[in-house]
């Protein structure tokens, strides 16, 4: 892209119970687990301090109710009402059509041509009703046109999305977006051309222009 990017802070939603069975979710739902809901609420903590040092933030969140459902825990500890998390269906996971709800064993194993195909053309190979990874970041890259770039933007979203943003934004090769991997509730920052992935408080308020005690510092 050549476009200026704003400032992006991207969370992945909590464990659900497909990801525990190790599903594909796609545009289908489970909810969050246990450990899904513990997971969002210590990344709404650790973020806390920096989401308080944004200016004028925008929040935004898919529409798939694993991710809201993350939002609304996020919202919660941020003090802040859930409604301030406009959806956006570009947002969205990336469809799997008929895979939803298999695992890539059972793809392999039950549908051996079309795992085949995928696994020669993983960016072009399109499963029956679903969408292609190229598609898919080109939905992305649409959404991210669209953003003010003088604003900071939250979105809360899913693996598959977040890889093809930090792609957008890092300019990485193909097979290295491929090799991505983030766990449940991974939060990246990214900026033109950079992108960070943020764990402790007092390194994430640097990232974002802040010290630990929230004063702004030049980075």
């Amino acid at each position: 892209m050549t476009r200026q990017l704003p400032t992006l802070l991207v969370v992945r939603h909590g464990e659900t119970q497909w990801n525990v069975a190790g599903r594909l979710q796609g545009r289908l739902d489970t909810p969050l687990t246990v450990n899904g809901m513990r997971q969002a609420l210590a990344v709404a903590a650790r973020l806390a301090p920096a989401v308080a040092e944004l200016e004028d933030p925008v929040f935004w969140v898919s529409p798939l109710g694993r991710a809201r459902q993350t939002a609304s825990i996020l919202a919660d500890i941020w003090s802040m009402p859930f409604a301030a998390f406009a959806e956006d269906p570009r947002l969205a996971e990336r469809s799997y059509g008929a895979w939803e709800g298999m695992t890539l064993d059972e793809v392999e194993q039950d549908l051996p041509d079309q795992h085949r195909g995928n696994a020669a053309d993983p960016w072009c190979y399109r499963m029956p009703a679903g969408e292609t990874r190229t598609e898919h970041t080109d939905r992305l890259a649409g959404w991210l046109a669209a953003l003010d770039t003088d604003r900071p933007h939250i979105a809360v979203t899913h693996s598959g999305c977040l890889r093809a943003l930090r792609g957008l934004y890092s300019g990485a090769a193909r097979d290295v977006i491929l090799a991505y991997r983030e766990p449940q509730t991974a939060a990246f920052l990214l900026t033109a051309g950079k992108e960070a992935q943020l764990d402790a408080p007092v390194a994430l308020l640097r990232a974002l222009g802040c010290d630990g005690e929230g004063r702004t510092v030049a980075i």
